[in-house]
């Protein structure tokens, strides 16, 4: 029998019906998912042993299994695997601060960096997601699977808080793989699952959507108005570099045409728009495209997050040095726009920004030489 996602509320309240179940029984379930992290059902002690054995029989909590979890001290990235087994990532963040009476280093907050698509065919050059291509959009289950499965993983980790409620995901921000606009329809309903207090209940200052931008998804998420923050990712100031920065949808999506669209989208809902700017050595961290920059966001509700290059694969771009990110900052500042050097996590785990299908782009790229000497494969 084919199960459903516990996120399938129409299922869920038949389910309830069937099995005479007053209300409240699911919002137990519910807490012991989205409060306690619970991603089985046999642990959910609250609820009847029969009834966790129909639950467990008719719903599945997690609608991905993982294939690998690799860790540094800054990150947890997770390999998922899909039903149809194809493989998607994501990355958990740890930010630290340290106590300046004791020196102490304390886990502050922690984001999670989900997934919308497996792969990806925008093109940016710089990440190496889209030589993978684009395999699938992922469901609404999927993207949501990232999420519960994370906030379990953070429990098991590090337990509880000092005031006694566990330790979860703060922030959840659509920079994995994939254009999150190119799969709007099941991104849509994930943001309504992430913000509704039923469910995750997190406010929209802690929900991102990071898009390269596609103008026809844009006007209905306008007029959904989603209770999300919005980061774009600009890279460029001047249309000519970014076209060949991102050459599949830049000469298509002009600057000023996607200008038009986010100034309403700012007009319309009083909210800061987050700017992403990569920034790679002698290709678009120059002074002069600063000033470019500093006099397109100029006057506008905006931030400038400048990101150093992340090492890929085989692709020969160079990080900016931070002489020429400080140079880069203090002109577009000179204009007015506040910005920010972006700390790069993950690099060891390759699971920093850009780097999400390194070890699935670095297994077609880097073969294994033969063992054979008399060998004719034309590999060796």
């Amino acid at each position: 029998m084919t199960k459903h996602s516990i996120f399938d509320t129409q299922a869920l309240e038949a389910f309830r019906k069937e099995h005479k179940l007053q209300p409240y029984r699911i919002r137990q379930i519910y807490k012991e998912i989205f409060h306690n992290f619970v991603i089985d059902f046999k642990e959910m002690t609250a609820l009847s042993k029969d009834l966790r054995n129909k639950l467990e029989e008719s719903f599945e909590i997690i609608s991905l299994e993982v294939e690998d979890v690799i860790e540094d001290d800054e990150t947890s990235k997770f390999l998922f695997k899909t039903a149809d087994g194809n493989v998607m990532e994501s990355v958990l963040m740890y930010h630290f601060h340290t106590e300046q009476r004791t020196l102490e280093k304390k886990l502050n907050r922690i984001t999670l960096c989900i997934s919308s698509q497996v792969g990806c065919n925008v093109g940016c050059i710089f990440c190496v997601t889209w030589k993978m291509g684009l395999k699938k959009n992922l469901t609404r289950e999927e993207i949501l699977s990232q999420v519960v499965y994370a906030n379990n993983y953070v429990k098991n980790k590090y337990g509880k808080k000092v005031d006694n409620t566990w330790y979860s995901i703060r922030n959840v921000v659509f920079m994995g793989m994939g254009e999150p606009m190119l799969n709007y329809p099941a991104v849509k309903k994930v943001c309504w699952f992430l913000t509704d207090t039923n469910y995750f209940g997190l406010s929209r200052k802690r929900v991102t959507i990071s898009t390269s931008w596609v103008l026809p998804p844009l006007k209905q998420f306008l007029a959904d108005d989603l209770p999300v923050s919005l980061a774009f990712s600009l890279h460029s100031a001047d249309q000519k570099l970014r076209e060949e920065l991102v050459p599949t949808i830049a000469k298509y999506y002009t600057i000023e045409k996607l200008f038009a669209a986010l100034d309403e989208y700012t007009d319309k809902t009083g909210n800061k728009i987050f700017y992403e700017y990569v920034m790679i050595k002698d290709k678009n961290d120059s002074r002069e495209l600063a000033h470019t920059c500093g006099k397109l966001l100029q006057g506008r509700p905006a931030h400038l997050n400048l990101i150093p290059y992340n090492q890929n694969p085989a692709i020969d771009l160079e990080e900016s040095t931070e002489a020429r990110i400080k140079k880069f900052k203090d002109v577009v500042e000179s204009y007015g726009v506040p910005v920010t050097v972006r700390q790069n996590m993950g690099r060891k785990a390759k699971s920093a920004c850009g780097q999400l299908g390194y070890e699935k782009v670095q297994g077609k790229i880097i073969q294994k030489p033969c063992v054979d000497p008399n060998c004719d494969c034309k590999k060796c």
